[in-house]
């Protein structure tokens, strides 16, 4: 597909640019992919269309929902109570927030918690799509239900619940729901990120568009494979219970827009994640939250291995964020991925509309990322 691709890149970089033109030859409908490296912002590109019928394009300021790379954001706001001195990661979550001690969980940390150890991987009873948008229940169900295993022994992915967790341990220190905080205390500068769009941004929201409504499948780039990792044999994975959320009937209204589903409904530009990954490079509290918690266990929801610290992914196969071990940072359903690498001082996101039909590691953004390094390099 022919697409106008809009925005610079820096000198050097002009191969950047053609990979991401390439995505529209398979499945790109609309995206935008930004690099900072230090201070200096090196790419900054945008294309497309915001919607499926291909009507409105995609602007420099267009919002996408984010899906999981949201826990990104929610870990850096994690990170300034840290930088702050507000919340240490090795006290229990019931110091900051009493009600989560319900059911034997006083001993839970908050290290333990953002890093999917807590047994709290669904909703008991299952709840709606609707009913993840009352704050106050949801965190309610949350702090009254028993772990699923015995807390700390073995990690699982907690795709909605981790949300609940993080923002009400933010809201119980500062008084303020995880969006406002964020907002506050984050959004400075070209940073943006949005948890609860408000009405006057609304606008700027592209539609998300299914995997099964793709214009073609996306395929494996030259050179660039997804890992086959298999559950080993005596793992039996746990099949969590959360609600099934509709790509375009769900994500799309302006209810799931303007609620606080912290890990699943951020809402950002390209350009606003990356440079709040930049300005992490330097924060306060960053050595701490992203220091090793999971390095070889099989995740119990997801069956494979994935390197985790206190809230982020830890560079590693299944998530692909370049040549650096230490590199932390967050992907999302349908191919969205924002990350920072400390050594080469690089903050990277890439956000799109058109979800991508499953695998792992996906070939998209694993050639943006090799093109950037290859200039670098």
């Amino acid at each position: 597909m022919e697409v106008e691709i809009h925005g610079n890149q820096a000198a050097g970089f002009d191969r950047v640019r053609d990979a991401f033109r390439h995505l529209w030859d398979s499945i790109e409908v609309g995206g935008a992919f930004t690099v900072f490296v230090g201070s200096e912002k090196v790419v900054e590109l945008w294309g497309g269309w915001q919607d499926r019928d291909m009507t409105r394009a995609w602007q420099q300021d267009t919002l996408v929902n984010t899906y999981s790379t949201s826990k990104g954001p929610m870990s850096l706001a994690i990170c300034n109570l840290i930088g702050e001195g507000r919340l240490q990661l090795d006290q229990p979550v019931a110091e900051y927030w009493p009600e989560f001690g319900a059911e034997n969980k006083f001993t839970i940390t908050v290290r333990e918690a953002l890093s999917h150890q807590a047994g709290l991987v669904g909703f008991d009873p299952p709840v709606t799509t609707q009913e993840l948008y009352n704050w106050q229940y949801r965190t309610h169900q949350i702090a009254s239900q028993k772990p699923a295993w015995s807390p700390g022994t073995a990690s699982g992915y907690h795709a909605i619940t981790w949300g609940y967790i993080a923002g009400e341990i933010i809201h119980r220190i500062t008084g303020q729901i995880p969006g406002d905080y964020i907002r506050d205390t984050l959004c400075t500068g070209e940073a943006e990120f949005m948890i609860g769009v408000p009405d006057h941004a609304l606008d700027r929201c592209a539609d998300v568009i299914g995997p099964n409504h793709a214009r073609s499948h996306a395929r494996s780039h030259a050179g660039l494979t997804s890992p086959s990792i298999e559950t080993p044999a005596e793992i039996e994975t746990i099949v969590t219970n959360d609600p099934v959320i509709r790509p375009f009937a769900d994500i799309c209204s302006r209810q799931w827009r303007q609620a606080q589903v912290p890990a699943s409904n951020g809402h950002a530009c390209a350009t606003g994640l990356a440079a709040m990954y930049a300005h992490a490079l330097n924060a306060d509290g960053i050595d701490e939250i992203t220091r090793p918690v999971i390095e070889t266990n099989v995740d119990l929801v997801l069956g494979k291995v994935l390197r985790r610290s206190a809230g982020f992914i830890l560079n590693c196969d299944d998530v692909y964020m370049g040549p650096e071990r230490h590199t932390f940072g967050h992907s999302g359903t349908g191919g969205s991925i924002a990350f920072a690498d400390p050594v080469n001082k690089v903050a990277f996101a890439y956000v799109m509309n058109q979800l991508r039909p499953g695998g792992t590691r996906p070939a998209d953004s694993a050639m943006l990322i090799d093109a950037v390094y290859g200039v670098l390099s």
